[in-house]
């Protein structure tokens, strides 16, 4: 029984870290980036992403952090769609739930059960949060610390686009080297804002110089 809890607490802990990569590696190299693959570069979806998010999204909301809330159905590129990421992971369970079955490890089952869990968690989270950072409403959640955390971590990316990719568990951006160091004026705009203390919180090894503006996004490739 011991041995089980562990493996299901093993499973989520290194899941979840792998869904903070996933989630990294997609908006990094697939919502910014031109990829190099041929066909994701010429992909119509990947167009579309890039559109979206590096066009559309990021345009409304540099230089305003946030808007008031829009009618029903439209949100620039806020929300995930919960069932496309359900689609979109099942391949990973049905791998995981087969290698427990040639292994005869039930360990596997335990993965493939839990990441749909992951995914769903991550989805969830993730689309609230985003829109407490872009269409505050006072949400539950927006006095928490941990919040305030990852909407600092947000706001920077919306100036330096190169940099702080995650939203919901920026593990990818420490684990990849792409923290964004603010500068005092971020901090004074990030007060304004009000997701940031009075005092300025200073961060080990943190170099303001490290992260600059980014000028427009540019997609050749996308039409």
């Amino acid at each position: 029984m011991l041995l089980q809890l562990l493996s299901v607490i093993a499973w989520f802990a290194g899941l979840v870290v792998f869904m903070s990569m996933v989630e990294h590696q997609v908006h990094c190299n697939l919502m910014h980036k031109v990829p190099r693959l041929r066909f994701l570069r010429n992909s119509a979806l990947r167009k579309k992403i890039f559109t979206s998010h590096a066009v559309e999204h990021h345009s409304q909301y540099r230089q305003d952090f946030h808007d008031e809330p829009l009618p029903p159905g439209e949100d620039r590129g806020i929300r995930l769609n919960l069932w496309e990421g359900l689609l979109e992971g099942l391949p990973l369970s049905l791998v995981l739930g087969l290698v427990g079955y040639l292994t005869g490890y039930q360990t596997f089952f335990i993965g493939a059960a839990i990441w749909p869990g992951v995914v769903f968690l991550h989805h969830t989270i993730w689309n609230q949060i985003h829109l407490e950072m872009h269409q505050p409403k006072g949400r539950f959640f927006a006095n928490w610390q941990a919040y305030k955390f990852v909407a600092r971590h947000h706001f920077l990316h919306h100036k330096y686009p190169d940099k702080n990719f995650n939203v919901a568990f920026p593990v990818g951006d420490f684990l990849c080297g792409t923290i964004a160091h603010p500068s005092e004026e971020d901090w004074e705009a990030m007060r304004a804002e009000g997701i940031a203390p009075r005092e300025k919180i200073v961060l080990p090894l943190a170099n303001s110089h490290d992260s600059k503006p980014q000028g427009k996004q540019e997609d050749k490739h996308a039409a």
